[in-house]
């Protein structure tokens, strides 16, 4: 499966998921998925990698890539700045079932992917949904990616909107 980000940037579905756990940053607000422990590490990671990154005061979501073999090696998603209400949040389907699997990038460049816009919480905050904006909830999902431990894309019409 071929996943789009922001309309011109693509990947294929393919390989493992990330080995990482993901940890919560609450002074960042931030999820990381990354082997790197610091932000020396980090910036480490970002010169060895390709992939969604910062510009001058920009924020955006991260995807970052092995410069070699293509393949997803971390990510970085905010936390966005609007949480849904309770009826909004009660339409985020439960299907279809999370499918393991890495992202293979189409090509090696750097691409933006835009910060999500809206959380949804699960009722006791089981399940914390990011989504691009509510009216991904008005048409089905195609699929959910997990690419790591409690972490999935989610892909609507080809593609990621949460």
């Amino acid at each position: 499966m071929k996943v789009t980000i922001n309309g011109d940037w693509t990947a294929t579905v393919a390989g493992e998921p990330l080995a990482v756990v993901p940890r919560f940053d609450f002074r960042d607000f931030r999820v990381h998925i990354g082997t790197y422990a610091d932000a020396e590490e980090r910036s480490q990671f970002q010169l060895d990698t390709f992939g969604s990154t910062e510009w001058l005061w920009d924020t955006p979501d991260e995807l970052r890539f092995d410069r070699e073999s293509r393949q997803l090696v971390g990510a970085e998603f905010r936390l966005p700045d609007g949480a849904a209400d309770g009826e909004d949040s009660g339409r985020v389907p439960v299907t279809p079932a999370v499918r393991p699997g890495g992202l293979r990038a189409d090509e090696v460049r750097d691409f933006r992917m835009d910060t999500t816009t809206e959380l949804c919480r699960a009722p006791g905050d089981a399940v914390l949904t990011f989504l691009c904006d509510l009216d991904v909830l008005d048409e089905p999902l195609e699929a959910r990616i997990g690419i790591a431990t409690g972490t999935a894309l989610l892909i609507q019409d080809g593609t990621v909107v949460g």
